[in-house]
């Protein structure tokens, strides 16, 4: 979305001026032609990893519930 910085605020496409200036008459930077793919942290995947192994112990432990 367009960011002024005069106004300090977020402005859709469609509100701006056709010369690409905010109501108020503000340069608006133009937003990115094409949004660069954001890679998750290590940590997520990583919290990911945890998860898994903490569901597969309680798995096991399920089913030797159900055995015994």
């Amino acid at each position: 979305m367009p960011w002024c910085e005069g106004c300090q605020k977020f402005y859709s496409p469609n509100t701006l001026r056709p010369d690409g200036t905010c109501p108020e008459n503000h340069p608006v930077e133009e937003p990115e032609a094409s949004p660069a793919k954001k890679k998750a942290p290590w940590h997520f995947w990583l919290l990911l990893a945890v998860l898994a192994v903490y569901l597969g112990w309680r798995l096991v432990q399920l089913i030797g519930w159900l055995i015994g």
